[in-house]
């Protein structure tokens, strides 16, 4: 089996959204819910700003599976971390537990009143978002079992990110990984989705994930 992830490289982002976009409309995640954000870091001393990406990290040892007290969430065969709505009762432990701060419960809000329009009333069943439940990336779980990269890595139009297989010394994203770096390491997450950050700023990127996880830019 497979163990994806994502290699990040923030030499080459923008900040320009794409990929926020590309995941909205990809998965009609509802309002106030953002899977995919892009924070920034503001670096005086290196006379630079930095944007990057941040989602959920699939992490190999996810605190958020154990905190869990309905053992909604799980790692399917491919190392993908999902939750099961059917399980899930929306108790809020798992938001607590990631240390990203990537979970959110589902609102109950829409973005349009009155009738549905077309692409609502006809949803693939990964763009159906229950009220209450908790939420996160899927890695675009569907994407992938046609063979496809996530929305966000096949939209971006700076080519920031790589997805492939972590186990698999031929996938593309394995010439990437010397020298980048997991972000919030200290956790012992074991994170899929790694980065090479510019200037050193690794610390600054931490604290900015710790401070303001939720696009507060």
């Amino acid at each position: 089996m497979a163990r994806y992830g994502i290699f990040v490289d923030l030499n080459r982002c923008t900040g320009c959204m794409t990929c926020v976009i590309a995941c909205k409309e990809e998965n009609l995640t509802p309002p106030k819910v953002w899977w995919e954000r892009i924070l920034e870091v503001e670096s005086e001393p290196k006379n630079r700003i930095v944007y990057f990406r941040l989602s959920c990290m699939h992490c190999d040892d996810a605190p958020c599976i154990p905190a869990c007290p309905e053992q909604a969430i799980f790692r399917n065969q491919d190392g993908i971390v999902l939750i099961d709505d059917e399980k899930c009762r929306g108790h809020g432990e798992c938001v607590k537990a990631c240390p990203y701060g990537v979970i959110d419960i589902n609102p109950d809000e829409t973005y349009f009143q009155g009738e549905k329009l077309p692409y609502e009333s006809t949803p693939d069943p990964y763009q159906v978002h229950p009220t209450g439940k908790a939420s996160k990336c899927t890695l675009c779980v569907h994407r992938i079992e046609q063979g496809k990269e996530p929305a966000c890595v096949a939209a971006c139009p700076s080519k920031v990110m790589v997805f492939g297989d972590l186990d698999d010394p031929k996938s593309p994203i394995q010439s990437k990984l010397p020298g980048s770096v997991q972000l919030l390491a200290a956790q012992n997450t074991q994170s899929k989705v790694s980065y090479k950050i510019p200037d050193d700023l690794v610390k600054e990127i931490e604290q900015k994930i710790i401070d303001n996880p939720h696009m507060d830019r």
